[in-house]
């Protein structure tokens, strides 16, 4: 499983950070660490085959992210974030061998500002007779906090890198059905018994 370590400075992610917890050292502070999760309807993409159409038949092959999780130690300055990312592939072509996808890793402040996006490329391969497969990803960030104890007021979101088309296709079929209600209809009160009866 390759690791993938940032080796850029967070610069952004530094200058907010150092200011939101300026007023607390991070020497004894006890260590909280981000949250980690998915990008609601960026977990999953079905890739049609050219030319074809949008329908279940058309589906050259699926993805969907299983699984994010992320754990800390602490660093010189700041958090080391350890994040594990986990996918699943299904192939509906037979003569899909190779290919890759996108994703992406951005840390979020607690207003869910984005202070940092970076994507990664994750190829895959399947066998002749191997239609669904697991992949996985390991990453490192450093969090430039100046006190660890403020770990919890961000977080790492995690999903597929999609077109626009894609994320509507996904928030179109993960919103709750539209079932028709029919027009209430008024019960006619009883008509009186005839006299007599």
């Amino acid at each position: 499983m390759p690791v993938r370590q940032s080796g850029a400075v967070l610069a952004t992610l530094g200058a907010v950070a150092f200011a939101v917890s300026a007023c607390g050292g991070g020497g004894s502070a006890k260590l909280t660490c981000p949250t980690s999760f998915v990008a609601p309807d960026a977990d999953k993409v079905a890739v049609f085959k050219p030319g074809g159409g949008t329908q279940l038949a058309d589906v050259s092959y699926g993805i969907k992210v299983i699984a994010v999780n992320s754990k800390c130690d602490r660093a010189d300055k700041g958090l080391i974030v350890n994040t594990k990312v986990d996918f699943r592939l299904v192939s509906n072509d037979p003569a899909l061998r190779t290919g890759s996808f996108t994703y992406f890793v951005s840390v979020v402040d607690e207003r869910q500002n984005i202070l940092t996006k970076r994507t990664y490329t994750m190829p895959f391969e399947f066998g002749s007779n191997l239609h669904d497969l697991q992949k996985s990803d390991a990453l490192i960030e450093k969090l430039p906090l100046l006190n660890v104890a403020t770990g919890n007021n961000y977080a790492i979101v995690v999903g597929l890198q999609l077109t626009p088309q894609q994320f509507e296709f996904n928030r179109a079929s993960s919103a709750p059905p539209s079932l028709p209600v029919p027009p209430s209809q008024a019960i006619p009160p009883s008509a009186p018994a005839p006299n007599g009866s």
